[in-house]
């Protein structure tokens, strides 16, 4: 089959990505980047059709457009994926640097001194480093949720890099025909592989929004959308998991509720936005003074819920004295209004492998309820609790400022 045929299926191929391309961008429009991708596909379209226009339009014109289009197009796609992850494009200066060389290698080996190895060469040498250094820029994330959806992408750009290097040491070593549209059965394969790895980027991206969009549901329906904490049905979840591996390896495992001292009284004196910001700022605190491992969640309202797996009672009520008093030294500014506010921590431990989250909410909330009848800004431990902790400990549980 001539190269130029395969040219025109290469055309209509592309014509189906860039049009799959931009249904998907209509689809997901607040996506972030999804319309460079658009914009890649397109870029990839119209330097097919310059290729394929070859000899119904001044050669010179061809090989600008043919070769150009389709780096502006990989430079799209890095911006597009840039976005996408929420990255600052700090290394675009590497993609311009090769739009750069390609201009000018394609305009001296093109119309100015035309020599198609020397252009075909220089052409795979910046596809192969545009290819190469997009595939890194994706591995090269930190975020361990976003590393498997953009993997397969990654993957693409490494085959088509790889694609590039082939043909960059077979025009090396065989060199190429002067008239590239009777390029013999070598080109015809490389011009094939790209067919196909570019569908593997279509691919890969669709899969790529559509694992974003699984993410970013699956974190809306987990967190609170004031404190970006736990929401009380991941705080369950959690808890489910703690109590039985606690309960299978044999570990302590305690919880604490917090509840904050006449919260009402910061709404109704200076509005429900001020409320906000102090719940914010409490939830900074509290996070501040826990673990990695440990679990924290708004229950809702002003009542929070802390779930401190492996540590036993004595710990886990040093941890809320420390954060009783981290909460009791908030300065909330919000305008030019300042205020405070305490908070009451109740806390109990697992009772075995028949207690569940319930059970131990329950018991925090007596605890709980018994320090806000005290006066309040106090930690307060279960019954049972306080009697199995040598009598220093006992006192360091109910504290008054």
């Amino acid at each position: 089959m001539e190269i130029h045929v395969l040219h025109l299926e290469h055309v209509w191929l592309l014509a189906l990505y860039t049009l799959l391309a931009v249904t998907n961008s209509l689809t997901y429009k607040g996506l972030r980047g999804i319309h460079w991708f658009s914009l890649y596909n397109l870029f990839a379209l119209l330097g097919a059709i310059a290729v394929a226009l070859r000899g119904h339009i001044p050669d010179g014109l061809s090989i600008l457009g043919g070769n150009l289009f389709v780096v502006a197009g990989y430079f799209s796609l890095f911006l597009s994926l840039a976005a996408l992850f929420g990255r600052r494009a700090s290394q675009i200066y590497w993609q311009l640097g090769c739009i750069v060389v390609a201009v000018v290698t394609m305009v001296q080996y093109g119309l100015i001194h035309p020599d198609t190895q020397a252009r075909l060469i220089a052409y795979s040498i910046v596809l192969c480093c545009q290819q190469a250094h997009i595939a890194i820029f994706i591995c090269r994330k930190k975020d361990g949720t976003l590393r498997p959806i953009g993997t397969p992408m990654a993957l693409v750009m490494a085959a088509l890099a790889c694609t590039n290097l082939v043909r960059l040491f077979g025009t090396t070593s065989w060199g190429a025909p002067s008239n590239y549209l009777r390029a013999g059965h070598f080109f015809q394969s490389i011009l094939i592989a790209n067919s196909c790895l570019q569908c593997g980027a279509m691919v890969a991206y669709v899969w790529m929004t559509a694992g974003l969009l699984r993410t970013e549901l699956e974190t809306q329906a987990s967190t609170d959308p004031l404190t970006k904490l736990l929401n009380r049905r991941a705080m369950e979840l959690a808890a489910e998991r703690e109590l039985a591996f606690c309960s299978k390896v044999l570990t302590p495992l305690c919880a604490i509720v917090i509840d904050l001292d006449d919260f009402k009284t910061v709404n109704d004196s200076y509005g429900h936005h001020c409320g906000d910001a102090t719940l914010i700022a409490v939830a900074g605190c509290l996070k501040k003074g826990l673990r990695k491992t440990d679990h924290l969640a708004r229950l809702g309202g002003d009542e929070f819920a802390i779930l401190l797996p492996g540590s036993p009672i004595e710990e886990a009520a040093e941890t809320a004295e420390r954060l009783r008093s981290c909460v009791a030294e908030l300065v909330i500014v919000y305008g030019e209004v300042q205020t405070k506010v305490t908070a009451s921590f109740g806390l109990a431990s697992a009772r075995g492998s028949a207690t569940t989250w319930d059970d131990l909410l329950l018991m925090c909330d007596q605890a709980l309820y018994t320090g806000k009848r005290s006066g309040g800004n106090l930690v307060r431990a279960g019954f049972d609790d306080i009697a199995g902790i040598a009598l220093p400990d006992a006192i360091s549980i109910e504290v008054r400022p």
